[in-house]
């Protein structure tokens, strides 16, 4: 899955709670390993760090929209 800055991705949750839609604001390399910081839609004062390997596995997110 190919991940870029604005995308929006939901994260897939379990049964019973709302899943969470968030863009991807930036892209960072730390220690030679690429992440992503996204944010959350309805709470924009939250970042997460999370590694692209992560966001990679379709059993915990989706990308609903890419912004081109």
């Amino acid at each position: 899955m190919k991940v870029f800055v604005n995308d929006i991705l939901v994260k897939l949750s379990e049964a019973g709670h709302q899943p969470k839609r968030f863009i991807i604001k930036k892209i960072k390399t730390i220690n030679k390993n690429i992440h992503a910081v996204i944010v959350d839609i309805d709470d924009e004062k939250t970042e997460l760090l999370v590694a692209l390997s992560v966001l990679q596995d379709e059993n915990k997110y989706k990308i609903i929209k890419t912004i081109k």
